[in-house]
């Protein structure tokens, strides 16, 4: 809780170093800095289905890509060798006549997908099974906050992030998955990050378009409480006690300085986020080892201390 202090007479510090203001009413925002990186979820790959020849790949790496969309097409082998046949007439139309006959089987994301990798080649042959696309079919953010911060968050905040090689360009998104001090978001095809992507950004747990505002600066801690020196006017003095006229009203808590001791006072700092950890390497959630098996997930970000461990 902050309180007033009535401190503005008792401290003196040099005169460089003083500086008065005025307490005003307007928007303040509330933000809890968070960091952490983003990784591929429910990865897989779409393999081919016939035995046959590549055709067409339209399909690239880090985009996303819709049910409807044509990712690659395989044509049968027949089709291949009518494709290839030489003669007189021109090789679209012989194309476009022996397609009715033998369809070629285009290769599709069973939903909405973002594509990972690309191994199709066009004009490659392929037996069934080949894998011709790694896609996820989603791709999440995984924060953290510092742990005495976590208590502010909830699921539904507004949080703005950014790729920390460019902090210039910002993305919005809203927390989900709260566990302690860690935390999710779903990304969008408009609103996201490439999977690895380590980020920064801000949580805005308060928006606040009327609030009372003073610079961070001028407030003073004591013990657990909070103080701010402000002028008031005064009248009778005595030995003992002075009359404030103006200023502040009854029933106001105060804070009595020790004028010998003014330089221990500690000014209210919010605390520092927590360092980055150091990088290791990290698993793509889905994404099997050599032998086959599938490793456990380790959640970006669960190297930093978290009072789920307490």
């Amino acid at each position: 809780m902050i309180w007033l202090a009535l401190t503005a007479l008792l401290l003196s510090p040099p005169a460089s170093a003083q500086k008065s203001g005025e307490i005003r009413r307007g928007s303040l925002r509330g933000i809890v800095r968070a960091q952490g990186s983003v990784a591929a979820e429910e990865v897989s790959h779409l393999d081919a289905t016939i035995e046959g020849r590549i055709e067409t790949v339209t399909a690239f790496p880090n985009t996303w890509a819709q049910a409807v969309d044509e990712l690659a097409t395989l044509a049968t082998l027949e089709l291949a060798a009518m494709i290839d046949a030489k003669g007189t007439t021109s090789k679209d139309t012989v194309e476009s006549r022996w397609r009715r006959v033998y369809k070629p089987t285009a290769v599709r994301c069973p939903s909405q997908c973002y594509i990972l990798k690309v191994f199709a080649k066009p004009k490659k042959l392929v037996q069934p099974g080949a894998a011709l696309i790694e896609f996820a079919r989603k791709v999440r953010l995984f924060g953290r906050v510092r742990t005495g911060d976590a208590h502010r968050v909830r699921n539904g905040h507004l949080i703005e992030f950014w790729d920390v090689r460019r902090p210039h360009l910002k993305i919005q998104g809203r927390v989900e998955g709260l566990r302690g001090a860690s935390f999710t978001v779903l990304l969008t095809p408009k609103h996201f990050l490439p999977p690895g992507t380590e980020w920064e950004g801000e949580i805005i747990v308060v928006d606040k378009k009327e609030a009372l505002r003073v610079p961070t600066a001028a407030l003073i801690r004591h013990g657990n409480e909070i103080y701010l020196p402000v002028r008031v006017l005064t009248g009778i003095t005595t030995h003992e006690e002075t009359e404030i006229t103006s200023g502040v009203t009854a029933r106001t808590k105060f804070l009595i300085l020790d004028t010998s001791k003014v330089e221990s006072l500690k000014t209210y700092e919010p605390e520092p986020v927590a360092p980055r950890p150091p990088k290791e390497p990290s698993q793509r959630r889905g994404e099997r080892s050599e032998d086959g098996s599938e490793p456990e997930y380790i959640e970006p970000g669960a190297e930093y201390p978290s009072d789920l461990d307490q």
